[in-house]
């Protein structure tokens, strides 16, 4: 498929693999495409199609055809969140991200196993997650979205990684994330909010929590490794496409911009230079002592390697850095490879729990790993 598709979609060759994996069909994609447009209109016909799925579900349902509605639903949640996702109108892209929302709610109870909605107090705020329970006393792996990503969406099928490994997941929006953003702007110490999550989940769900993993995607990556280093209960971190500092600012195309500013509570006039200096994990030197697994494409046009092997020489515990040929950001285009050793990494590192006792170090072994 040609970058602009013959109908000025610019860039939608990057965006294609992550569609067809987080839920699109590849024959609705062609069908939508087929007609000349530009990202408006294409947006407008994938909600239109969503809207389709969400009333067959809701058909379904009332017939008691309870798999087919689960289907329907399914994807009405998948294609409402990427309708929204090129949108610049906030009107309408909040229309978009509350049907998605309003979906998934459909569906998460009939899920399995369920997806129990938690909201976790959080200063005067309340932060919504969703906890899916393998069985009681599992290993948990708490996910971390990034500045587009949705808890129902994309966290979502990255949870079921984990899930099939047997951990407990919980996924959430944090400070200026998904269902927050526009009503608590996001904080340059996130970590707070990841303890505050892991303090409820210890008290309100049957988890183990001498066996607790963190993962992040992108700038959930970021946030991930931050959290991770200041907070001695998660065991292993992944990061996936996540980054060291704000030099990756120079690389963000307008609507990244846009969506950065917005997360932070940020005016359009204001510059992200004000935030700059205190987007970096430098303030957290050393504190990074338990083993994380860094995945980076080499093809990634916002994270150079450059901020890869800061990164890599910031964590002075046991590490894996992943570079992967041909793969663009977050590694979409070569999930099908990744995703399954990512999840058997984090079930490695989580399979027996650590004695308070034994050094960090002792056991594991610090390494690098390019793939070619």
């Amino acid at each position: 498929m040609s970058t602009t598709n013959g109908n000025g979609l610019q860039g939608f060759k990057a965006l294609y693999p992550r569609l067809l994996h987080f839920g699109v069909t590849y024959g609705d994609l062609e069908r939508i495409c087929a007609q000349p447009q530009d990202w408006d209109t294409w947006s407008r016909s994938l909600a239109e199609q969503a809207d389709q799925y969400e009333r067959a579900g809701d058909d379904a349902w009332r017939k008691g055809r309870k798999v087919s509605a689960m289907q329907w639903w399914r994807r009405a949640t998948d294609y409402f969140h990427y309708a929204q996702i090129r949108m610049v109108a906030m009107a309408d892209k909040r229309e978009l991200q509350g049907r998605s929302r309003r979906n998934f709610v459909k569906l998460a109870a009939l899920l399995n196993p369920p997806a129990a909605r938690l909201e976790v107090p959080f200063g005067s705020s309340l932060l919504p997650g969703y906890f899916r329970m393998a069985c009681p006393g599992a290993p948990c792996t708490i996910l971390i979205g990034g500045l587009d990503s949705a808890k129902e969406v994309e966290l979502h099928y990255f949870a079921e990684g984990f899930l099939a490994r047997g951990h407990s997941v919980f996924f959430f929006d944090g400070p200026g994330q998904g269902e927050l953003c526009g009503r608590l702007p996001m904080m340059t110490n996130f970590e707070g909010a990841v303890s505050t999550v892991i303090d409820y989940l210890l008290d309100h769900v049957e988890i183990d929590g001498q066996r607790l993993g963190l993962f992040g995607v992108s700038f959930g990556g970021y946030l991930a490794c931050r959290a991770a280093a200041s907070d001695g209960r998660i065991k292993a971190c992944v990061s996936l496409g996540g980054f060291f500092d704000a030099q990756i600012f120079a690389r963000l195309s307008p609507l990244a911009t846009a969506i950065f500013k917005r997360t932070f509570g940020l005016n359009e006039r204001q510059d992200l230079c004000g935030i700059a200096p205190q987007i970096s994990l430098q303030p957290l030197r050393g504190c990074m002592d338990r083993p994380l697994l860094i995945l980076h494409g080499r093809d990634d046009h916002l994270v150079d390697e450059g901020q890869v092997a800061a990164l890599s020489e910031w964590a002075c515990g046991p590490k894996r850095i992943w570079i992967m040929d041909d793969a663009e950001h977050v590694c979409t285009n070569r999930f099908s490879e990744c995703l399954p050793e990512m999840g058997d990494w984090m079930s490695e590192q989580l399979a027996v729990p650590m004695s308070p006792s034994v050094g960090m170090a002792e056991g594991w072994q610090t390494y690098e790993q390019e793939i070619h």
